[in-house]
């Protein structure tokens, strides 16, 4: 066990009053306009306060929603499309009405159509 030498009373310096946080030592944004969730209280409140939702949307440069503009990487590179090998043959049907295999897996009988 650990006693002190002496029974003086422990005195509070400068040295050792709490310090205040540096940059470095919080988790919360310096920013707040960088802090999600912020940005989502600030929206939530300009809401209740009647602001309309097509005020507080930014507008895009097309005026489409950035989802649904294509670009090239929407498209499926053909070295990753199936080889027509593993295709099944249609000759012109439509392919879910195609015969799938030999063995009747996946045919579909006239009453299924």
């Amino acid at each position: 066990m650990s006693t002190p030498d002496d029974d003086a009373p422990v005195t509070v310096t400068d040295d050792v009053l709490p310090q205040p946080l540096r940059d470095g030592d919080t988790s919360v944004t310096a920013d707040p306009a960088d802090d999600p969730a912020q940005a989502e209280w600030d929206r939530t409140t300009a809401l209740d306060e009647g602001a309309s939702p097509d005020e507080l949307d930014g507008v895009t440069g097309t005026g489409d929603d950035p989802d649904q503009i294509p670009s090239d990487d929407d498209q499926i590179p053909a070295a990753d499309l199936p080889a027509d090998v593993y295709l099944p043959e249609t000759q012109g049907d439509d392919p879910v009405v195609a015969e799938l295999g030999e063995d009747g897996e996946g045919d579909l009988s006239p009453e299924d159509l």
